[in-house]
């Protein structure tokens, strides 16, 4: 088939199955067979993109030509130098515009998907010193605007809906699929410490006078504009609105309790805290409603924001603000790169969203693909994080991409970040393989069949140190070891955030697990507590509900756990497991553990290690009409863990110890060992497809045996 052939199949196939109409289309989110997708029209698109710095022509043609029909580009270090908004006032889009045409003149049938970057140019930061993101860290360098700057907001808002207008009027405006908002480092909507995260100590912003002024109106609003109210939450006799100031790192750094935050010591700290996190909420919303109202609605947006937590850095630099961003209508779609640190064949990939939370909000996510392909190991410099050294390797990580998203019923952008990735004809075969199961996909149900549940509260952890200390050893073990457990299960979990756990009480989840749950309002506590029943499990890490907005209580804990606790000053984050004699956990100190005291009806699983050898560090309850499971340390581990699940009623695909992921429709399985993987669906199914392989496994079944190499994926069409 020749190119221009080729283009005029693609009218018929490449955005979801329609033909492309005249006029400018009208872009939405909303449910399609149980999950949220990208609509153009009246009629559901299969969400998966292209991205690159700046279109190129192999690539453009040849994975149009493959069926990709949908592209974005753009980058933060492009935008710095070529800022549209110009220092004589003029708004002008001539990079975004000349890019914008070469895509097209490759393909003038795609829709694209661009970054446009809110961030301040260079020369208004100059112009404006007192309107600068400040560090009580002291760094000069690098210096950014104050998220929290309403002159910024203001002007910077009016440039923005200037060059979002010139894009909509453009001869390319009738493409436009939406607009990718973007802000802070890199683009990615982090607070600018993210510049300085390994600073000792942390870069510690935003103390400038906006944000000051921005904590004010915060705190008043906090405690109804009450004077005493701050002055007895902030311990300080004298305080008035006026005269607040940003709590300074040195106070931030300060642990009143062992390694937390005592509310009755440091409110200032976690207000600080709770503020940070919504300005950049506040800023988003700014952006995204200014292309809301210049597209009619007509486009939908989308940030990066909601990462879950698994970046060892300071709390400053973090997305800890996701529970009011989901609630806000001027967003409707979320990114993010999967985790750096699970990311070698035979880890999950795990993709760095609350997954369940994003889909129960309406918002449709967008996994950045950008595992690292082989031919970056051609290359003279090679990037140090290219996991993969042949194309057999660099697909199974394509296909886990790829299997991990459409068991989730999300999107997917494959990213081409150093260019050069997919020139291999091979790869380009590969994705245009999953772009025709993606569209396969669209026509059977995307939704989620979990029995598991895990509940995230990300604002616990301004409760406790900062990390790397041993004052918060524990939330990168949580993030980190014990989610890898959970995907080498064989039972599928949905993801999500403790503000929507009252919305769950009547679902199907069996087992719920509370990664992170220090810190719980009392609605929360009560949402929590209405699940102990119906059989179900409830798991609890570290110290849940430890915190309130007012106090710590162990025996807030006591009465939410059904456990008896005793407090270690400190200990290392290990256990010795009871039933294998195996060691479990991670080598690092933390301080203020609790320990299981022995009693009737407690079943030790784990004692401790080193002081807390003679402990119990992870235990077993069973309730009249519930189970109770308690961990005090990180990597609890996936056999134990597929034991309580069988025992609550979980179906669980495979106790291989491989990674898996599964909905209605779809299973993953990507191999940590080679062997015959012997598999129990959930329900019988009229027929089973391999796709990487195309071939039949079998009809009317509800178990196969499938013999995998290691370090291989294989995805299963559910018929």
């Amino acid at each position: 088939m020749n190119r221009a052939a080729a283009f005029s199949v693609l009218l018929l196939s490449c955005a979801g199955g329609f033909a492309v109409a005249a006029g400018a289309p009208a872009w939405s989110v909303r449910e399609h067979r149980g999950a949220p997708t990208l609509w153009r029209d009246d009629a559901p698109v299969t969400p998966m993109i292209f991205w690159q710095w700046k279109p190129e022509q192999y690539e453009v043609e040849r994975f149009s030509e493959a069926g990709i029909g949908l592209f974005s580009f753009f980058g933060s270090f492009q935008h710095y130098d070529h800022p549209y908004w110009k220092p004589d006032g003029r708004v002008e889009t001539e990079f975004q515009d000349a890019e914008i045409r070469k895509l097209l003149s490759y393909n003038p049938h795609a829709f694209f998907l661009p970054r446009l970057f809110a961030a301040a140019p260079d020369w208004w930061i100059r112009a404006n010193p007192a309107e600068q993101c400040r560090y009580a860290g002291g760094q000069t360098n690098k210096p950014r605007e104050s998220f929290a700057s309403q002159k910024c907001l203001e002007e910077t808002g009016q440039a923005y809906r200037r060059a979002v207008r010139r894009m909509l009027d453009a001869d390319y405006g009738s493409r436009l699929l939406g607009i990718h908002v973007t802000n802070g480092p890199w683009g990615e909507n982090f607070c600018w410490d993210a510049y300085f995260s390994q600073a000792q100590p942390p870069a510690a912003s935003d103390v400038s006078e906006p944000m000051r002024r921005r904590l004010i109106r915060y705190l008043r609003d906090k405690y109804g504009n009450d004077t005493a109210r701050l002055r007895d939450a902030w311990k300080d006799a004298s305080l008035t609105f006026d005269s607040v100031q940003a709590p300074d790192a040195k106070r931030r750094m300060q642990t009143t309790a062992g390694a937390w935050r005592d509310p009755q010591k440091s409110r200032a700290v976690m207000d600080y805290f709770e503020c940070h996190n919504q300005t950049v909420v506040e800023m988003l919303d700014h952006y995204c409603r200014i292309v809301k109202e210049e597209s009619g609605g007509r486009l939908p947006t989308l940030v990066f924001y909601g990462y879950t937590q698994d970046e060892n850095w300071p709390i400053e630099c973090d997305h800890r603000g996701i529970g009011k961003l989901l609630r806000l209508d001027s967003v409707n779609m979320l990114s993010a790169p999967h985790t750096y640190y699970r990311r070698a064949l035979g880890e999950d990939g795990e993709m760095r969203q609350y997954l369940a939370s994003a889909a129960l909000h309406g918002k449709l996510f967008f996994d950045e693909g950008d595992d690292q392909t082989y031919l970056e190991k051609r290359k003279p410099r090679p990037d140090r994080r290219c996991h993969v050294d042949t194309v057999e390797e660099t697909q199974a990580l394509l296909y886990r991409e790829f299997g991990n998203t459409v068991t989730h019923g999300v999107g997917l952008w494959y990213m081409d970040l150093n260019g050069g990735w997919f020139r291999d004809p091979k790869l380009v075969e590969t994705v245009g393989r999953m772009k025709k199961w993606a569209d396969v996909s669209m026509g059977h149900s995307r939704k989620r069949n979990a029995q598991v549940a895990v509940i995230s509260a990300p604002e616990s952890e301004y409760y406790l140190g900062y990390r790397q200390t041993p004052d918060n050893e524990i939330s990168y073990g949580l993030y980190h070891d014990q989610m890898g457990e959970f995907y080498r299960t064989g039972a599928p979990f949905d993801w999500y955030l403790i503000d929507d756990l009252e919305a769950l009480e009547g679902r199907d989840y069996k087992v719920y697990v509370f990664l992170d749950c220090f810190c719980l309002t009392a609605p929360q506590r009560k949402a929590a507590e209405a699940l102990r029943s119906k059989g179900r499990t409830l798991v609890w890490f570290y110290a849940p509900g430890y915190a309130s907005q007012e106090d710590l209580s162990q025996a807030r804990m006591e009465a939410l756990t059904g456990f008896r606790f005793e407090q270690a000053e400190q200990g290392i984050l290990k256990g010795i497991l009871k039933d294998s004699g195996h060691e479990s956990g991670i080598g690092k100190m933390q301080k203020t553990l609790f320990t299981v005291r022995p009693e009737t009806g407690v079943q030790e699983l784990a004692c401790g290690v080193g002081n807390l050898k003679d402990k119990i560090v992870m235990a077993r309850k069973t309730g009249r009409d519930w189970t109770s499971v308690f961990s005090a340390i990180p990597g609890f581990p996936a056999d134990l863990l597929r034991k309580l699940y069988t025992e609550a009623g979980v179906h669980v695909y495979s106790d291989c110890g491989d990674v898996i992921s599964a909905n209605e429709s779809w299973l993953m399985i990507h191999t940590r060992t080679a062997g015959v993987k012997r598999i129990s669906l959930p329900a019988r199914c009229r027929k089973v497809t391999e796709i990487t392989t195309e071939k039949v496994i079998g009809e009317n079944i509800d178990a196969f045996a499938i013999e995998l190499p290691q370090y291989a994926t294989a995805i299963f069409l559910l018929e």
